[in-house]
C-alpha cells in the first residue's frame, strides 16, 4: 500500500516545527539545509509524515490566509483520549472536541499554529458502525462476508464482502428509506443521495476510497 505525504506552506518554519514537535509531539525529520534557516521539513507521528515549506517560496502573499478548508485525517496509535487530554492541557486550539462519530470512528481536531486543521483519529471502541449506510455492526452476520473486520455490513456488500456500487447500494437506501419512514419514492431519493453524501464510504468526513477489509 502507498502512503501519502501532505506538503503545507508556512509563514514561519521554526515555530511551525517547535509546534509539532513539543505540543503535538512529532518527531523531525529531514530538515534542509538547518533547524535555524529551514527551508524544508519534514516531521513524523506514527508512521505518517508532514512537510513544510516557507509559503513565501511558493509565491504565497503575506496577506493570504493559510490552512482555509484544508483538514488532515491521521490514523494515531496509542490511547487517543489520553492524547487528547494531553493537548488539551497545553492549551491547543481544538475547533472540534473528542467524539465517537456515527461509522465508528472516535475523533477530535486541532487547529495548528498556521491554521491548518488535523483530525486526530481511531476505531471507536463502543463499536462498528457500517462506512456506507451507517449500520451498527454488533454480530458475526451483521458485517460483509461473515468477516467482523469488514468496515461494510452486509447488505451493502456482494457475498464475497466486497462493497456493492453505489448505484446499487443507493437503490438499496431508497427501497428502506420508503419502506421504513413511508416516503415516497421521489423524497426518499432525495433523502438517500443527501444521507450517502454525508457517509465515508461515498465522499464523506472521513478518508475518501476506503475499501472493504476481506
Amino acid at each position: 500500500m502507498g502512503t501519502i505525504s501532505p506538503m503545507l506552506c508556512v509563514r514561519n518554519m521554526k515555530e511551525s516545527m517547535e509546534f509539532y514537535q513539543k505540543v503535538l509531539g512529532f518527531k523531525l525529520g529531514m530538515v534542509f539545509p538547518d533547524a535555524e534557516l529551514a527551508e524544508y521539513a519534514d516531521l513524523q507521528k506514527d508512521g505518517m509524515s508532514i512537510m513544510f515549506v516557507p509559503a513565501r517560496t511558493e509565491g504565497i502573499s503575506s496577506r493570504a490566509k493559510l490552512g482555509t478548508g484544508v483538514y488532515i485525517y491521521m490514523q494515531i496509535d496509542g490511547d487517543i483520549d489520553k492524547y487528547h487530554a494531553q493537548l488539551k492541557k497545553k492549551g491547543v486550539r481544538m475547533p472540534f472536541d473528542i467524539k465517537d462519530e456515527p461509522y465508528g470512528i472516535r475523533d477530535f481536531t486541532i487547529e495548528d499554529n498556521s491554521g491548518y486543521r488535523l483530525v486526530f483519529n481511531q476505531v471507536s471502541k463502543a463499536g462498528k458502525i457500517c462506512l456506507s449506510c451507517g449500520m451498527p455492526m454488533t454480530k458475526p452476520e451483521d458485517f460483509g462476508g461473515g468477516n467482523a473486520e469488514n468496515m461494510y455490513c452486509v447488505n451493502c456488500t456482494d457475498a464475497s464482502g466486497r462493497l456493492k456500487s453505489r448505484q446499487e447500494v443507493y437503490q438499496g437506501m431508497v427501497t428502506f428509506m420508503m419502506s421504513s419512514q413511508k416516503l415516497e419514492r421521489k423524497p426518499a431519493e432525495v433523502a438517500a443521495k443527501e444521507y450517502m453524501g454525508k457517509m465515508p464510504a461515498w465522499g464523506g468526513s472521513l478518508e475518501a476510497g476506503v475499501q472493504a477489509r476481506t
